[in-house]
């Protein structure tokens, strides 16, 4: 009988340990690719040679693949869904991440390798400084500075990143997106969430169906859209499109040269349009307002004193047609500055249009 019990013991002694831990030499800038069925991914980064991964669930299994110091491949398997195991991993800080849960969440120290790919399908996804490009997909995400281009898509939580060295590309279902300076181009698109760029260097594609568009300066060129919000952009380099279908908008024009780009199309449905412009810019600035107020001009032009919009109003004059007096008709209002080259297009169903001196 002690026998009996005695052989039945041995066998889970020493299988037990070799399912929860694993360890696998590395070279400095290698790779770790690891696939988790389940659980919370605790990513340690070190000063070591190796890769040591410890899961405190007794049903899952791993499998390594440690055949070349470069790549190191860690699957695992779970013999029953009995909550999330964490998975500790430790690492040494310059290689490489391609890490997959498929659920629970993954938080990762500093990071110098030249690629940190971290996907989740439900769950947060936390890091420090990432020296390389990044790609995450997750419900939530947290971020450091990243050192390259990086590209995140979430699930309906907010995304938020410190500041970028290469280009940022954001998606979500729904949430806000914060991103801190971006040295390249933004693009970043979600179904109801606003979202808050602190500066770019590049152009800016932005589009969201709920919520606020900002930002403190963009040095390229901007393409915002919002059916419900306000955009606010305290300082832009370049050309302009910005469209709310509920909101005000508000642009402030500081072209590096006078020589570029700088056509406006500017639509706000329900809302306010004020635009800022230096004096010495070309531009043909045309206003127009579809439903005016009848108490006075609802379009002021700061650079030329005031308007002389309002008799259109009135009158219900359009500029280029030799009909329209019906009374109620929309304000309307042009200026030229310079050659007039570059064009302006102010719109709003009603509301007000300001065109302020941005010198």
């Amino acid at each position: 009988m002690k026998r009996r019990v005695w052989a039945g013991v041995l066998p889970a002694v020493l299988i037990l340990p070799l399912s929860l831990f694993g360890k696998c030499p590395i070279s400095p800038n290698g790779r770790l690719e690891l696939l988790a069925p389940a659980g919370n991914l605790l990513v340690e980064t070190t000063g070591s040679d190796s890769v040591e991964v410890e899961v405190s669930s007794r049903q899952v299994t791993l499998n390594e693949t440690c055949t070349s110091k470069d790549l190191v491949n860690i699957t695992g398997t779970m013999s029953s869904a009995s909550g999330l195991p964490e998975w500790k991993i430790r690492v040494p800080r310059g290689i490489s991440l391609d890490l997959s849960t498929q659920g629970g969440s993954i938080s990762v120290g500093d990071t110098d390798g030249r690629e940190t790919f971290l996907r989740t399908s439900g769950g947060r996804v936390t890091t420090g400084l990432i020296k390389g490009k990044a790609l995450i997909r997750a419900n939530d995400v947290r971020t450091g500075n990243i050192g390259g281009d990086v590209e995140i898509r979430g699930e309906g939580g907010r995304l938020q990143v410190g500041n970028v060295d290469g280009n940022a590309e954001f998606n979500s279902k729904g949430g806000d997106i914060i991103t801190g300076i971006v040295k390249g181009s933004v693009k970043a698109d979600t179904g109801s969430g606003s979202v808050t760029i602190r500066e770019s260097n590049g152009d800016v594609l932005v589009s969201t169906q709920a919520g606020d568009i900002s930002s403190s300066y963009v040095h390229g060129s901007f393409d915002g859209k919002t059916d419900s919000g306000n955009i606010r952009l305290d300082r832009v380099g370049s050309w302009v499109h910005a469209f709310t279908g509920v909101g005000d908008i508000v642009f402030k024009l500081v072209p590096t040269s006078l020589t570029g780009d700088f056509h406006v199309k500017a639509e706000a449905r329900i809302g306010s349009i004020t635009m800022y412009v230096p004096e010495k810019i070309n531009a043909t600035i045309s206003s127009l307002i579809e439903r005016p107020s009848f108490n006075g001009s609802r379009i002021i032009n700061e650079l030329k004193g005031p308007t002389k919009g309002a008799a259109n109003a009135i009158m219900g004059l359009v500029p280029g047609r030799a009909k329209a007096l019906v009374p109620g008709g929309p304000e309307t209002d042009q200026y030229v500055l310079g050659n007039g080259a570059n064009q302006m297009k102010l719109r709003a169903s009603s509301g007000t249009i300001r065109i302020l001196k941005g010198n």
